[in-house]
Parts: structure tokens; sequence; C-alpha cells
């Protein structure tokens, strides 16, 4: 393939709107396929610092820049200051000497020209990732909002702000049908980037959704008035929050749900209706677990080690263990203990 390049320009011009980059960007990487290309065709400057020069008439020029030395060490990378001189005159020690090593004929051959191709895709790759990372870094711990794309398999593929993410089945609600077009938040938990690619965790399933989503609606939360102790959750089912407040004239609770009961239908619209209980901390482990354990009416609780017997009257046993016995789950996840309801 000739190296021509006003046509290396042109392509490359058309990648701006795929991949959104600049001039730079551009400049950057047309250099880089034809440096990939040149060494894979001049194996002798393989270990040598090769700079590629695309002047304005298309023409390509390729530079080999060496450090000039009192005594050469490494004679790809370096020149003596004697040899430095019969090539430029004026030129001084410790300096990076240009010498031009643009082959006559400015064509590479097909591996070469297969190399330079692998250095552009991954050149690209490494742009979109960085620009991945950038664009979630710092949001770690916030919601996000999403527009559902696609579902593919178990996937949902989600747009978020113009960037295409998958929700994961784990950070899916369960029995929750996803549809194309559809609004939605999501939780990002944390973006991370390494060498091969950048990734994140988004979820609507865990805790720290719920979480987040009462800090937006809740300013109490924010400025430290309520506190949320525990979370327990199975998704799109019932969620148990944990609260507390060191304001004596505060009732938790009731800040939760607000002046009659606002908040709770903010809260509950963001969550799909999902059941959410508000129960304020109790250092008394029986009132602590009859509350966590509302409506049901307890008849009496007693406790040995890691267990609770519950006592309820048979009609109160469905209350006390509710759908898919989410309410005796999640209190046992909130007591750290099993609990047993007779």
């Amino acid at each position: 393939m000739k190296l021509d390049g006003k046509a290396i320009q042109a392509a490359m011009m058309e990648l701006i709107d795929d991949y959104k980059l600049d001039p730079n960007q551009l400049l950057d990487i047309s250099m880089q396929w034809i440096k990939a290309g040149f060494k894979k065709d001049y194996p002798e400057y393989k270990k040598a610092e090769i700079l590629v020069d695309i002047k304005a008439d298309g023409a390509v020029a390729i530079y080999k820049a060496t450090e000039v030395v009192e005594e050469v060490e490494d004679p790809d990378t370096q020149i003596s200051l004697k040899d430095a001189k019969k090539i430029r005159k004026d030129v001084e020690i410790w300096e990076k000497l240009l010498e031009d090593v643009t082959p006559e004929s400015m064509e590479l051959s097909r591996i070469a020209t297969m190399t330079a191709a692998q250095t552009i895709k991954q050149a690209l790759k490494n742009i979109e990732k960085e620009k991945f990372y950038e664009k979630f870094q710092g949001k770690e711990w916030e919601l996000l909002k999403a527009r559902v794309t696609r579902v593919h398999g178990d996937s949902v593929v989600l747009d978020v702000n113009g960037t295409t993410v998958v929700l994961p089945p784990e950070g899916q609600i369960p029995w929750k049908n996803y549809e194309p077009g559809e609004e939605i938040a999501v939780f990002l938990k944390w973006v991370k980037s390494d060498w091969w690619a950048s990734n994140l965790e988004i979820s609507q399933a865990n805790a720290d959704y719920i979480a987040a989503i009462l800090e937006k609606c809740i300013p109490e939360l924010a400025n430290g008035t309520v506190n949320i102790e525990k979370i327990a959750r199975m998704a799109w089912i019932k969620t148990k929050v944990i609260v507390s407040t060191n304001d004596e004239k505060v009732d938790p609770v009731g800040v939760m749900v607000g002046y009659k009961g606002e908040r709770i239908s903010e809260i509950l619209s963001l969550l799909d209706w999902e059941k959410i209980d508000f129960i304020e901390i109790d250092q008394d482990p029986e009132v602590f677990l009859r509350d966590l354990l509302k409506p049901a009416q307890i008849q009496s609780i007693e406790f040995s080690d890691k267990k609770a017997v519950i006592k309820v009257e048979e009609d109160q046993k469905p209350v006390a263990i509710w759908k898919k016995a989410s309410n005796i789950k999640l209190a046992s996840q909130i007591m750290w203990m099993t609990l047993e309801i007779v």
C-alpha cells in the first residue's frame, strides 16, 4: 500500500463522527499506524525512536531520533557526537538528532499494512476506553438516568448520556420486564480503567440503589438529621430501612414518610411501587424485632444464641412471613439471627 498522506488524512477524517476525535487525535493515530507499518517492513529500526511527519502537501517523512552522547552504549537509540557532527555540524551533546530515513518507495507490504491496521484499532479502542472512564469518573455512588435501548438475552442494554452500558442480570430487578425506550435510573457503584478496558458496575437491585433514591428525596439524610443504619432488600418485593436520629425532637420514620405521605409517594413511584418499610432502630431487641415484623401481631418472642422463636396466632403467620417470605427474611438479615415463626 502506498503511503499517501492526503489519502490517509481523508480516511482518518471519516472517523470523526464515529469516535468524536479531534484533529490532534487523528494526526496521532495516523502517525502511529505509519510508524507501526514502517517498523514491520524495516526491522533494523525496530528498537529505534521513529518520528513521522505528514506535511501539508500530503508528503510523508520518517525520521530516526537518536540521542547525541560522548560514548555510545546503545547504537539503536544513541549516536556519538563525532558521528552526529557529520550529519549536522551544529549538533550538541545530549541533543536529539533527527535523521531522515524515509524510504524511496513509500509503500507498505501487506503484512506491514495489517500491522498498521491493528495499531489503528488499538488506538481507537484506547480512545474509547479513556472517554468511557472520563464520562463516569467522579459519579460513583450516584444515580444515573438511562434509557433502555434493547434487551439482549439476559442483559439489558442502556444508553447513559450517549454511552452504551450493559445492565447485567444481577443488577436487574427480578421479574421486571424492561422495555426498549423505557427511562430508568441506575446506581453507579464503581468505574475503573485497566490496560485492556474500562468497566463499571451499575444496578437497580442492590440496597445502595435504595439509599441513593432516599438521599435524593430526603434532605434530612444529607444534613445528618436522620441516618440510615441498615437496608435489607428483596428487589421489587420489599425493602426494610432502619433509621435513627440524634435529635429527640425528630421522628425519623415520620421524616422519611413525609407530611401526609408525600415523600413516601415519590419514593414508591421511583421504585415502581416496591413496598418499603421504615423502622426506627431500638436497642431493645424484642421491641426492635416486633417493629420489624409489623403489622403482624406478636404473642411472644424467645431469644437464644443467634435465634429467635416468634409465637403468633395462626391468622397472623402470613402477615409475619409475607410474600415470598420477604418479611421474615429481611428481618432475619437485619437482626443477624435465625427467626422461626410458630
